[in-house]
């Protein structure tokens, strides 16, 4: 999620930053007991999910295009395809898939996420901000939601609003890694680096938390001019040359988001 200050400016490193730490990467889904039994019995289906999961894009794609022409009807085939196609960056081919899980169940909530996700990507940002509040209206405490809506008005520059409403999803949600990591970002790049630190290291710091918690904790150190904490996290898990390169790009947006 870091980068060198020499391929980004402030603006474009908090999209980069928050399009990472978003929940925009689709998680790997069980199986649905209402799938149906001769495609559960032949196991098809769970042989593509274990393809995703494991990383094959290539045979995860065929397989769910294969399932996709057998067996049109199972929203769960197209959710995997969908997958599939995005996490090769193929977003157009990923928002066609979800469309047909849309289309066979229009209140199916992870047909909803699935394509906000791709609005996300694809900076249609009042898009996504719709279907997130599709998403709200049916389950208001939705973790994933109420992520993914902040990140939306994050992008839109509406940092207070995207606060309030990680704050919402902690208020519901205490130990969410995705809120507490993004809600953290968001403060250290509207100019709270303080309040980003205090909100990073929480109860249980972040030893176990996600690597992006550890990322943006770097990031809020360097905000505030504390060089030496923000390099013994890098320093962690980053080979000197980077932490270096990542310390003068705090330097950076320190100049630039005053």
């Amino acid at each position: 999620m870091i980068r060198s200050f020499r391929h980004h400016t402030a603006g474009l490193a908090l999209m980069l930053a928050l399009a990472a730490c978003a929940p925009l990467q689709p998680e790997v889904r069980p199986v649905s007991s209402a799938v149906d039994p001769a495609l559960m019995a032949a196991s098809e289906l769970r042989i593509a999910a274990s393809a995703l999961q494991s990383g094959d894009l290539e045979v995860a794609r065929s397989l769910y295009t294969e399932l996709s022409r057998s067996h049109p009807g199972q929203t769960d085939v197209w959710l995997g395809l969908g997958d599939a196609h995005f996490l090769g960056a193929n977003y157009e081919a990923a928002r066609a898939a979800y469309s047909r899980a849309e289309a066979l169940d229009p209140d199916l909530p992870e047909a909803q996420l699935a394509l906000a996700r791709v609005d996300v990507r694809v900076r249609h940002l009042d898009e996504a901000q719709a279907r997130y509040r599709r998403v709200l209206a049916q389950t208001p405490d939705s973790p994933v939601a109420l992520a993914g809506l902040g990140v939306t008005q994050d992008l839109s520059g509406r940092h207070d609003d995207a606060q309030n409403t990680y704050r919402k999803g902690l208020s519901a949600h205490p130990d969410d890694e995705v809120l507490r990591t993004n809600l953290g970002l968001s403060l250290a790049l509207s100019g709270k680096a303080r309040d980003a630190v205090n909100t990073l290291l929480g109860h249980d710091g972040v030893a176990n938390g996600l690597p992006q918690r550890r990322d943006n904790l770097a990031l809020a150190y360097g905000l505030l001019g504390r060089d030496d904490a923000a390099e013994n996290i890098l320093l962690s898990y980053q080979p000197r040359g980077q932490v270096q390169d990542n310390l003068e790009f705090y330097r950076y947006l320190r100049e630039h988001l005053k």
